[in-house]
């Protein structure tokens, strides 16, 4: 990453709605439309969502920052996509992204194929540049006021879930706290002595990513050092309902609010 390691910003778009201005027919179409995924447990939405650019390696890499509207929390999240893209897992995450930011955290979900488009010919350069990407996003999260490099934590979906694992591992990754669903996969070197914890979550069957998998994962983490704590989700399949979705990121609040009960900080 550059030097200088400021955002850059375009299209500035709030989302400055309340779950809470009214009780009339336009503030239910309000929720559906902005911010709301439809869990049981929405907060009000109070968060802003941002076009934003990076440097990652010389390459410009686009992301979405959400950022508070009330108190923020000092924690961070970098959500990395699946492999259906940037473009297709906007859509899908951008409301449970704005709920995580109505909470207090800052999230950015980069688009990090644009470190290096997906290449079978070229797939160690092509993983690492991706892992760079993670981080350069991690680093660029912390800049921002209010935050601190050990307070940003990677959460990673499917392709995005082994680009976190080989991201929270790297050497001299900063990263303290990883969430990692329905991914697989091995990770190299070693973690000892950073007190890294990774939160692994699947589903009862999975028919792109096997359940083997990320057992398999968990294992390959714990060897390498990383805390690690497996939970399963009541679905079954790779392309979650929302319900699922639901949970998993309410496991993934929970167990950030217990590392930062347990002072070990969120990342």
């Amino acid at each position: 990453m550059t030097t200088d390691r400021a955002l850059r910003r375009s299209a500035l778009a709030l989302i400055g709605l309340t779950a809470m201005l009214g009780s009339g027919p336009s503030t239910v179409l309000a929720q559906a439309q902005v911010g709301v995924p439809g869990c049981t447990d929405d907060a009000p939405v109070r968060a802003m969502r941002e076009s934003i650019t990076f440097d990652s390696r010389g390459r410009t890499i686009r992301a979405h920052l959400y950022t508070p509207r009330g108190e923020a929390n000092g924690e961070g999240l970098v959500l990395l996509h699946g492999g259906t893209g940037f473009e297709m897992n906007s859509i899908l995450f951008d409301a449970h992204a704005i709920q995580l930011a109505s909470r207090g955290y800052r999230v950015i979900l980069p688009a990090y194929f644009d470190a290096a488009d997906p290449d079978a010919r070229r797939r160690t350069a092509v993983a690492r540049a991706w892992r760079q990407a993670a981080l350069d996003a991690a680093e660029a999260l912390s800049a921002e006021p209010g935050m601190a490099r050990d307070r940003v934590a990677l959460w990673g979906y499917s392709r995005g879930a082994a680009v976190g694992a080989d991201a929270a591992t790297a050497e001299g990754s900063g990263v303290r706290s990883a969430i990692l669903v329905a991914g697989g996969g091995a990770v190299e070197g070693s973690v000892a002595g950073r007190d890294l914890s990774v939160l692994l979550l699947h589903a009862r069957r999975d028919e792109a990513v096997p359940v083997r998998s990320t057992l398999r994962l968990a294992e390959a983490l714990r060897e390498a050092g990383a805390t690690v704590e497996v939970r399963e989700l009541a679905f079954d399949g790779h392309q979650y309902d929302l319900p699922t979705w639901c949970e998993a990121f309410r496991t993934t609040r929970a167990f950030l609010e217990n590392r930062r009960e347990a002072g070990d900080g969120p990342a």
